[in-house]
């Protein structure tokens, strides 16, 4: 194993067991909001990973799953573009997260689209205050994006205190949620960020200063954005830093796709799938796809309407049985004929992450 991204390329096809394509690791990685790479981040239990590479190419993949097949790592299936982790390729991958652990609170489901944002927002709102408070009020400003610095500004403007005040205030609450993360976490985070007379080092510059795999940096220092992003939603001691994400956090299912979430409105008008699909001017399958991705963000969310509490159990009887998220198989294993695809996806993203 020559580098962090056939690790995490290799655990996406261990997870995966050979049900789905190697290109469903591609556009996991990227983090497409189709639905089917959102159903397959849920089902296989590959939601930490969704969408922690966003430049990841076809060509990488493809050089991967050469060197792979190479060196016996993985073995061909039934389908052309399709592969399980072989023996050796399960004894290399664990041998390989104990030297470079993998991420413990990485959640790209979840924070994938916050976590540039807050990053720029902290970013630009360290180094501009940290320029106030020396007095050096011109410099270039490290985020380029207008929104980022609009943000800044207004959040500056809003908080019209004393800006040493601030600036201690930011580094108290920094200074807590960095605590409980490792040496390697901290050190990352802090050579990431830019002040008075210094710029933040590049992921390529850190990996030689500390000696370690470029890619395992990125994906150490997404794991502590994601730690403190996760300790201030449930903490209240972040006032500072929690108002990075206030419009993240108050926004309606932001885990939802944006036809998804109008999807949704009308269900909870009243409306059954036909009806919203005519509405909408969209296929009834695009409206069940809709309907599996709010399942998968809500377990809670009722399917009574659209399977019967019978049928459920059979169908999940089935699952248990085959161990497989294969709808073709499933649905032969059930004797009710009439369970569709559609109803097994329901049931499959009722019982969550595998």
């Amino acid at each position: 194993m020559n580098n962090y991204l056939q690790a995490i390329i290799l655990y996406a096809i261990k997870k995966f067991q050979g049900e789905r394509s190697i290109y469903a690791i591609y556009h996991m990685l990227q983090g497409k909001k189709s639905s089917q790479t959102i159903q397959d981040a849920h089902l296989f239990g590959l939601t930490n990973i969704f969408g922690t590479i966003p430049r990841f190419t076809r060509q990488q993949l493809n050089q991967n799953i050469e060197q792979f097949l190479k060196h016996d790592y993985i073995n061909l299936t039934d389908k052309s573009d399709a592969y399980e982790i072989s023996l050796q390729g399960e004894g290399i991958l664990v041998d390989y997260f104990k030297n470079n652990p993998f991420p413990t609170y990485i959640n790209g489901w979840k924070y994938h689209n916050i976590t540039p944002v807050f990053w720029g927002r902290l970013n630009l709102l360290i180094q501009t205050i940290s320029h106030i408070v020396h007095n050096e009020r011109r410099f270039y400003p490290i985020q380029r994006n207008p929104k980022i610095q609009y943000f800044v500004k207004e959040f500056l403007h809003a908080n019209r205190q004393d800006r040493v005040l601030i600036a201690q205030h930011l580094y108290e609450e920094l200074i807590s949620l960095l605590e409980s993360q490792s040496d390697l976490k901290r050190d990352i985070f802090i050579l990431k960020l830019t002040g008075v007379n210094r710029i933040g080092l590049t992921f390529e510059q850190i990996a030689k200063s500390k000696d370690v795999e470029e890619q395992y940096v990125r994906f150490t220092f997404l794991d502590s954005l994601h730690q403190m992003l996760s300790e201030m939603e449930t903490g209240t001691e972040y006032p500072l830093l929690s108002s990075l994400t206030n419009d993240w956090q108050k926004s309606e299912n932001p885990h939802l796709t944006q036809s998804t979430q109008t999807t949704l409105r009308y269900i909870q008008a009243g409306k059954n799938l036909g009806e919203i699909a005519e509405i909408r001017r969209l296929k009834v399958n695009t409206i069940e796809d809709h309907l599996v991705e709010i399942v998968l963000s809500d377990k809670g969310f009722p399917i009574s309407d659209y399977v019967s509490i019978e049928d459920e159990r059979e169908i999940a009887a089935a699952i248990k049985e085959l161990g497989t998220k294969k709808l073709k198989a499933i649905k032969n294993m059930v004797d009710n004929k009439q369970i569709s695809f559609f109803q097994i996806r329901l049931v499959l993203a009722k019982l969550g992450d595998g």
